[in-house]
């Protein structure tokens, strides 16, 4: 780009505090956005394939450029729930087919859409009519960590915090806390050390337990993503929180074990089994893959021996 009241006469370091730089810039930026915003408008195929190769970049803009955010999150292609693999829907359109009670944007991050489109963290979701956004990029992190809002809508991990729960629900669960206390309270002590908490959600539709992070800790991807780059320390060794679907049938089973007999080892067995499930379907490694097995034979054998 040629300007002709530009010092080229001087040093770099001067050069680089002159106060047309940044408007030099900021033309420069809002070319490069327009023209973007026209070829997805106009061509859109011809946008796919640029955005496969250089996603990464217009992702990294978004969580960085604060100025130019809501344009380049306008840029932004996501695959999602509703989606098949391979083909995109966009914020806006995610905010415009939203159910009207709805007031988040839902996301899940994963490594790969296989993994994470039939995960227990969006099955409920999925069950209500509520869209989740499938992430698979390294960046998404760092991008849903920077980029909070899109058009008044907060963006929301399906797999932290409280799950979203109308009145209804909030009465189900109250009811089910009752029932199951005694219950809730065993899995705590045989699982020590492992879990922060255990606790009653809305959050699951067919699975029977899972593992959330509290609202502001890292995920388990995020964990696993730094363990690979060597920074594993960084997360802390935070302890997730392990939720049960009161209505599930093999939560209700060992309820009932519970109750008749808090001695049965079945209790410890079945309460493990839960836990490992959970690790195994937020996509982590058991810590212990002979007792997970030998609980599974456990099982079996109980089953052909009724």
């Amino acid at each position: 780009m040629d300007s002709a009241d530009l010092p080229l006469n001087v040093s770099r370091e001067t050069l680089q505090h002159n106060p047309l730089l940044p408007k030099i810039r900021s033309n420069i930026v809002n070319r490069v956005l327009k023209t973007l915003e026209e070829m997805k408008a106009s061509e859109y195929d011809t946008y796919v394939k640029f955005y496969r190769e250089f996603r990464h970049y217009l992702k990294e803009g978004a969580a960085q450029d604060w100025a130019n955010q809501e344009r380049l999150a306008d840029l932004l292609l996501f695959e999602s729930t509703r989606t098949r693999a391979g083909e995109y829907t966009t914020l806006a359109r995610y905010v415009e087919t939203m159910p009207p009670d709805q007031q988040e944007i839902y996301f899940l991050i994963g490594e790969e859409r296989s993994m994470i489109e039939n995960s227990p963290y969006v099955e409920a979701f999925v069950a209500r009519g509520q869209e989740v956004l499938l992430l698979t990029d390294p960046v998404d992190e760092f991008l849903t960590s920077a980029l909070h809002k899109y058009k008044d809508k907060t963006l929301r991990a399906v797999d932290r915090g409280q799950a979203p729960a109308d009145e209804k629900a909030r009465e189900k669960l109250k009811s089910a806390e009752q029932d199951l206390g005694e219950l809730l309270k065993t899995i705590r002590e045989k699982l020590g050390g492992q879990v922060k908490d255990v606790r009653l959600s809305s959050r699951l539709s067919q699975s029977a337990a899972v593992l959330v992070a509290d609202e502001h800790a890292p995920s388990a991807h995020l964990e696993r993503l730094l363990e690979r780059m060597g920074r594993g320390d960084e997360t802390g060794g935070s302890k997730r929180i392990l939720e049960l679907n009161p209505e599930h049938p093999a939560i209700r089973t060992l309820a009932d074990i519970q109750r008749k007999n808090p001695a049965d080892p079945r209790v410890e067995t079945y309460t493990w089994l839960l836990y490992d499930q959970a690790v195994i379907a937020e996509g982590s490694r058991v810590k212990d893959p002979a007792a997970f097995a030998r609980r599974v034979n456990e099982l079996l054998a109980g089953g052909t021996n009724r």
